[in-house]
């Protein structure tokens, strides 16, 4: 099934060149540095989704829809967006640095926390894929690339006329039930939204490896979930060039956690998090001179009990972020950015200790047009970290366009200090088990040196983008499993027991290619058709695959392809994934991380009025077992059925 789903694709990718009705694409904007520019002009590899295309595909979030993109690299312990561990490029989920309405949202306490997004899909304008270090304009983590979602209020220029409204319910297997709903209002000068997302479900009925073990009375466990998100915003114009901007939203999620982050036969784990996530932006924008403040505050809790018969970890974790931004175009041809960041991270926990961290930055930033068609990047930033003392972190990108083809390469060197949990996870815990993870205070800050060079065509309906890239990283963290006996900075170990201790493993190389290409034209006047494949490779070397827990553990060849055909009264979606991985397997936890897999979804929907339509969704098609985090299964076939309203 799989070859002739990508054979498809394939064709209908390059059956474009004959169209006759081509689609036009629209110019986009981002901001893959500070400054905001066309995607050609950045000299980055870059890519954009839409509300459009989140809406027509068949996934539940946006972790699930970043699997189709090229250069990323998804670990998920569950579905329906759990919980997910994003990379990019090869990189950990640690390396990823994750904006909402450009102020950073990632998690002090570990970067697993990073997906649980406190907005709804209704919410979102775009999501912007930067691949490649990023950390002169925005920081530390930003070592594989960032990810940056822009909400619909956020984005909006100038005074609303059109006030949108949206309801997405859904029941499916497993008494799933799912909603997504939100309305924006507009005035003269302002705009107010809210929205609210929920996805439960009493999960699939596994079989429990702790009952063989003997540490456990079930026989089964249930894999459940219970997610809800509610968001407001606001934003009004105080002046025709001065805009205010400001969001409050809560994420709140339980769920079934066994073999999330451990292997052992006492792992029963469950989890509840929250994360309150608030924001304000001051957008000053003149003729020749742009100012911004960005202003972010995040409070998020964790309740996480592995076992029963263990006391269960509490952790409230604080960060205060706050930028600004200075912004000069110097003529026609050339754009300075001057500003300065400051980040406070703060944790107080059961097993962790109470710790806190600041870390401030200043950084400058260059664009300048030489001629028609070549232009280059420059920044420059100064961070100082409490870990890892100052550090000056470059960063250069060129490009050449010429014609539909534009050539383009970039140097970056980046940084990032290890989080709470890789220093202090199980401090506190008297007598720790085997097989638990356990953290090192003493971790270095890891480097890294990145160069890339790519070319991108775009013709008509028809885009081309290729890239390879190559990445070397010093002091890398990661947890591997390690002897207590040579573990000397913790006293809270067990004799002749192994643990996945946190240390700075190795020096590792990544050397990747990346190759997307996507269509769009009519089948016939009232009919449409996109499409989209993706392929990434990715090589890992300087450790030790067997030992390592998170550096090396990405698909080593992704190929990731979608088709959607519609018309004003119908679509048909499609969507599927084949990797090729390194496979891990362990007996006691029934853990299998297979060679190879491939996974396909499906949505069918219609129009039964202008504003009203019915939709059918099929995940996992081929009901292929499969697991991504050894011991976390993925969820096997699962249906829902659906309304949706828009006004």
């Amino acid at each position: 099934m799989r070859r002739l789903f990508f054979l498809g694709i394939a064709l209908s990718c390059f059956s474009v060149l004959k169209a006759q009705q081509p689609l036009l694409l629209e110019e986009v904007e981002v901001t893959a540095s500070r400054i905001s520019q066309n995607i050609e002009d950045t000299g980055r590899s870059v890519e954009v989704i839409d509300l459009a295309i989140l809406e027509k595909m068949p996934v539940n979030s946006v972790d699930e829809l970043l699997r189709y993109v090229g250069g990323v690299n998804i670990n998920s312990r569950n579905g329906f967006g759990v919980q997910t561990d994003i990379g990019l490029r090869g990189s950990t989920f640690s390396q990823v640095l994750i904006l909402i309405d450009n102020v950073r949202f990632n998690d002090p306490l570990t970067g697993h926390f990073n997906n649980n997004f406190p907005i709804a899909i209704a919410d979102i304008h775009q999501i912007e894929i930067i691949r490649g270090p990023a950390a002169s304009s925005y920081g530390a983590d930003a070592v594989g690339g960032v990810i940056h979602i822009k909400t619909k209020t956020y984005v909006q220029k100038g005074p609303g006329t059109k006030n949108e409204a949206s309801v997405d319910l859904s029941y499916g297997d497993h008494n799933l039930f799912a909603t997504d709903a939100g309305f924006i209002l507009n005035s003269k000068k302002s705009s107010f939204s809210a929205s609210f997302r929920s996805n439960n479900s009493d999960g699939e009925v596994l079989d429990d490896p702790n009952f063989e073990a003997g540490t456990s009375e079930n026989e089964t466990y249930e894999n459940y979930f219970d997610m809800y998100t509610a968001s407001l915003s606001f934003s009004t114009f105080l002046k025709d060039s001065l805009k205010l901007y400001a969001r409050a939203s809560y994420d709140d999620r339980s769920f079934k956690a066994k073999y999330f982050y451990t292997q052992s036969s006492f792992d029963d784990s469950s989890e509840k998090t929250s994360n309150a996530w608030s924001q304000l932006s001051l957008i000053s924008k003149k003729a020749n001179n742009d100012v911004q403040l960005d202003l972010g505050y995040r409070r998020s809790t964790d309740y996480f009990e592995f076992n029963p018969l263990f006391q269960a970890n509490e952790h409230t974790m604080d960060q205060l972020f706050s930028n600004v931004t200075y912004e000069k175009k110097m003529g026609s041809s050339a754009v300075v950015s001057l500003g300065g960041q400051f980040l406070m991270k703060k944790v107080e926990s059961t097993d962790r200790g109470d710790h806190q961290n600041s870390v401030f930055g200043l950084f400058a930033l260059l664009s300048k047009e030489w001629k028609a068609g070549f232009r280059s990047n420059f920044g420059l930033r100064m961070e100082h970290d409490e870990n890892f003392g100052t550090e000056i972190l470059p960063q250069v990108s060129v490009s050449y366009g010429v014609g539909d083809i534009t050539l383009r390469t970039s140097y970056g060197r980046s940084v990032r200090a290890a989080d709470f949990t890789e220093r202090f996870v199980s401090y506190n815990i008297p007598s720790l088990s085997p097989g638990r993870n356990a953290g090192n205070p003493d971790l270095k800050a890891e480097r890294a040196n990145s160069i890339d060079l790519g070319i991108d065509f775009e013709k008509n309906a028809f885009d081309l983008s290729a890239s390879v890239f190559y990445r070397a990283s010093s002091n890398v963290i990661d947890f591997s499993l390690t002897p207590s006996s040579e573990i000397d900075n913790l006293d809270n170990l067990q004799d002749s027991a192994d643990y996945f201790y946190a240390s700075n493993i190795a020096k590792t190389e990544v050397l990747g290619f990346e190759l997307s290409v996507g269509t769009g034209h009519h089948i016939s006047e009232n009919v449409e058709m996109k499409t989209q494949l993706a392929y990434t490779f990715l090589e890992t070397t300087g450790v030790e695959a067997e030992l390592s827990k998170y550096i090396s553990d990405h698909p080593s060849h992704n190929v990731a392809a979608s088709i959607s055909i519609f018309s004003n009264k119908w679509n048909v979606d499609l969507n599927g994934n084949y990797i090729e991985r390194d496979p891990s397997l362990n007996e006691g936890v029934d853990g299998n991380i297979k060679e190879n897999y491939f996974v396909a979804n499906a949505k069918l929907g219609y129009n039964v009025m202008d504003n009203i339509s019915l939709y059918t969704k099929l995940f996992n098609v081929t009901d292929t077992q499969y697991q991504e985090i050894l011991g976390a299964p993925m969820p096997g076939r699962w249906w829902s059925l659906g309304v949706k309203w828009e006004l």
